[in-house]
C-alpha cells in the first residue's frame, strides 16, 4: 500500500487525516481517497470520497457503519463511499461531483502505483462541458413540465392534484441536485427524507423546510402526504393560500439548482486544460476494420412522468385529426396544455426512424 504525498498535492495536511487513512485502509478494501474543502456555504469542513472495490450492497450493510465508528472521533471529517465502478460511470456521463471533486489534485491515497486509474471521458473538454450544460437543461425542463401542472391543476380548481404536483417538482428538483452535491440520488418519495440528505452536504439551502417552524414542518407533511394521498387514498385537502406558499418555497429551490449548477460548472471549467482534463487516461486507438456494423432504426424519447406523455400524445392526436379535415383551419395552440404546433410537429419527427429522415 502507498500513500500519496499530502503536503504536495493539497497543501498542509489537516489535523488527523493521517491516522484517519490509516484505520480506513487496515479495515476496507480501498482504492482511492480524495479530499474535499469545505465553504461556508457547506455542512462540513472536510469530506473523504472513499473509492473501494466492494460491492454496492457491502457498502451500505458493512462499510458506511464502520466509516462511522471511525469518523465518529473526528466531528470536522464527513464521507462519501462509492463503488469504483459507480464512480467511473458517473463519471463518462459527465456528473460533477466526481469530475470536480475526485480530482488528481484532490487525491491523498492510492492502493499503489498500478492501481485502477478514474476513465474519464474521452473528447475535447469543451465537448464535454457542452454535453453537461445540455444534461441540465434537458433534466430543467422536465422540472418545468411539473411546474405548468401546478397551474394547470390550479386554475381548474384541483388544489390536491396541484399539490401533487408541487411534490413532483420538488422530488425532480432533488434528483437532479443530489446527482452532482451529493454523488449519488436518494431513491425515495420523500421531501423531508431528500431535504435532509441535501443538508449534510450544504449548510443552507433556499426553498427548504425549517423543521423548528410550526408553519413549515405543516407545509412539508402536507407536501409529503399530497404524494402519499395520490397513491394510496383520495383523503386530501389543502387551502389555495397553501398551494401558493409552496409554490414560493418552491419557486427559490429552483433558483438555488441554478445557482449550484452554475457554481459546479464553474469549478469544472478551471480545472480544463487547454487540450484535455488533467489525469485522463490517453486514448488507446482500436485498429481498423472493414466490417460494418449493423445500424438499427429506432428513436429513443424520454417522459419523466406520465403528465408529460399524455399530454404531448393528446397534443399529437389533435394535431393529426385536424389535418386529415380539409375545412378545418388548424389551431395555433392545443386548448388547455399549452403544448405549441411546432413542439408537436418536432415530436412527430422524432419519431421518424433514424436513417430516413439522414437521406
Amino acid at each position: 500500500m502507498e500513500t500519496e504525498d499530502i503536503k504536495t498535492r493539497t497543501g498542509e495536511a489537516p489535523k488527523g487525516l493521517n491516522e484517519i487513512i490509516a484505520k480506513i485502509v487496515e479495515e476496507i478494501e480501498v482504492e482511492h481517497i480524495y479530499l474535499n474543502r469545505g465553504t461556508d456555504r457547506h455542512a462540513f469542513t472536510y469530506r473523504l470520497n472513499i473509492i473501494t472495490r466492494v460491492a454496492q450492497n457491502d457498502i451500505s450493510e458493512q462499510i458506511r457503519p464502520l466509516l462511522n465508528s471511525i469518523l465518529q472521533q473526528y466531528p470536522d471529517y464527513c464521507h462519501r463511499v462509492f463503488t469504483f465502478t459507480y464512480a467511473c460511470n458517473e463519471i463518462a456521463q459527465g456528473n460533477l461531483y466526481f469530475i470536480n471533486n475526485c480530482h488528481e489534485s484532490d487525491l491523498v491515497y492510492k492502493a499503489n502505483i498500478d492501481s485502477l486509474q478514474m476513465a474519464y471521458p474521452n473528447g475535447e473538454p469543451s465537448k464535454l462541458y457542452e454535453n453537461i450544460k445540455k444534461d441540465f437543461k434537458r433534466d430543467m425542463s422536465r422540472m418545468k413540465s411539473f411546474k405548468k401542472g401546478v397551474h394547470y391543476f390550479k386554475a381548474q380548481k384541483r388544489l390536491p392534484q396541484s399539490a401533487f404536483m408541487v411534490h413532483q417538482t420538488f422530488e425532480q428538483g432533488y434528483r437532479i441536485l443530489e446527482r452532482f452535491i451529493c454523488g449519488k440520488v436518494k431513491i425515495c418519495h420523500s421531501i423531508k427524507n431528500h431535504q435532509t440528505y441535501v443538508l449534510k452536504t450544504l449548510s443552507k439551502l433556499e426553498g427548504t423546510f425549517q423543521i423548528e417552524s410550526n408553519l413549515d414542518s405543516k407545509l412539508l407533511d402536507l407536501l409529503d402526504d399530497a404524494y402519499s394521498s395520490a397513491r394510496y387514498t383520495n383523503s386530501y385537502d389543502i387551502s389555495k393560500q397553501e398551494i401558493e406558499q409552496l409554490s414560493q418555497k418552491l419557486g427559490l429551490f429552483i433558483k438555488e439548482i441554478k445557482f449550484w449548477f452554475r457554481h459546479e460548472l464553474s469549478v469544472f471549467e478551471q480545472n480544463i486544460t487547454e487540450e484535455e482534463l488533467d489525469h485522463r487516461p490517453k486514448q488507446v486507438l482500436k485498429p481498423p476494420t472493414n466490417q460494418k456494423e449493423p445500424e438499427y432504426l429506432f428513436r429513443k424519447l424520454e417522459f419523466d412522468n406520465s403528465f408529460e406523455m399524455l399530454c404531448m400524445a393528446k397534443s399529437l392526436m389533435i394535431v393529426c385529426a385536424t389535418c386529415l379535415q380539409d375545412d378545418v383551419a388548424p389551431p395555433m395552440h392545443v386548448n388547455g396544455f399549452d403544448y405549441s404546433i411546432n413542439e408537436v410537429l418536432q415530436l412527430a419527427v422524432k419519431l421518424l426512424p433514424m436513417r430516413e429522415t439522414s437521406l
